[in-house]
């Protein structure tokens, strides 16, 4: 059994419960942030002060601790507490609607690590692909300026003079943002879609789309895109969200890991200077890799769950439940 619908709403109502608590977590979670970068900038007196201006105050490297903290507070407001609260509201099982399990399998654990390998050169052929579209000056002007940005803040975030720092960026850039995010995104939002669409495919699908638009990375989206599909095939076929947060992990772990690795003590980081772009048909070869590591992690994990991303009730609970008569008038058709 992947997923479990235990309380009182139908889809609609779930719908509406995910998305408010998103929009109050987005807005909280944003404001909250703010507070470590208070002493920063002058958020008070920004008259006459550009966009531009205010992070070229922020982003500074003696600024490192005070941006891991606005990170860490704005990631839990906007990814875990949505998810937790939705699922706390509409299940009565919280932590088991969102896929934790108890167990997890050493041999799925290792397919889903060597998944997030195969898919470095297929992100990166999709990365070069994306820059061979013909966009316009402007627009790709944009594009750059917004990786531009984010560059920045990462090299601040990231900055790594000893191992005590890596261990902090792993921390913070690689560990916290692939548990919070799959949480959300995987736990909540494909769950919802899949029980609702009784599509899986299609729920893994849309549920990648925002997990890369989140991210507002315009030439990376379809890098994201492919690792959010990845991840979100992986939960559709274990129910587990230990999976996805472990396949995650690796991937920004890796990333992490190269720039500790290129970077040298004092000197500012680059994140753009470890971005890997392979040939596209190097990126094939990568495709043919993850389908054949995805049929062996399904025949691995076909032991683990019953009915993937169907609707199924805790045996015993049936108080109040919206989704009983639909499924006994099923199960009446099934038998008739």
């Amino acid at each position: 059994m992947a997923h479990y619908a235990t309380n009182r709403f139908n889809y609609w109502g779930q719908l509406g419960i995910l998305t408010a608590f998103c929009g109050a977590g987005l807005v909280i979670g944003g404001l909250a942030s703010m507070i470590p970068l208070m002493g920063k900038a002058n958020f008070f007196n920004l008259k006459g002060v550009s966009a531009t201006e205010i992070m070229d105050s922020i982003l500074k490297p003696e600024n490192a601790t005070a941006l891991r903290w606005s990170q860490f507070i704005a990631t839990v407001g906007i990814f875990f507490l949505p998810a937790f609260l939705y699922a706390r509201v509409c299940h009565i099982k919280a932590f088991m609607h969102l896929g934790f399990k108890k167990e997890l399998d050493v041999k799925q654990i290792l397919i889903v690590l060597f998944i997030m390998l195969a898919a470095l050169p297929v992100a990166g052929a999709l990365a070069q692909l994306t820059e061979m579209i013909p966009w316009s000056k402007a627009t790709l002007l944009q594009f750059k300026e917004a990786e531009d940005t984010y560059n920045k803040q990462v090299a601040v975030i990231a900055r790594m003079d000893n191992f005590t720092d890596y261990i902090v960026s792993i921390i913070v850039i690689a560990l916290l943002p692939a548990l919070f995010e799959e949480i959300l995104f995987r736990g909540a939002i494909q769950n919802l879609f899949s029980r609702w669409s009784k599509k899986p495919l299609l729920a893994i699908i849309l549920t990648a789309i925002v997990f890369s638009a989140v991210h507002g990375s315009y030439l990376g989206f379809l890098s994201r895109f492919a690792l959010g599909f990845l991840l979100g095939w992986v939960y559709y076929r274990t129910g587990n969200i230990w999976l996805s947060i472990i396949g995650h992990f690796a991937n920004n772990a890796l990333g992490v890991t190269s720039l500790y690795m290129a970077s040298k003590p004092g000197e500012k980081i680059n994140p753009s200077s470890i971005d890997e772009h392979f040939p596209l048909w190097v990126g094939l070869l990568g495709v043919a890799a993850l389908v054949a590591l995805l049929i062996l992690f399904d025949k691995v994990a076909k032991k683990s769950i019953d009915h993937p991303g169907q609707e199924v009730l805790i045996p015993g609970y049936n108080f109040g439940n919206p989704f009983l008569n639909e499924m006994e008038s099923s199960a009446n058709k099934n038998q008739s």
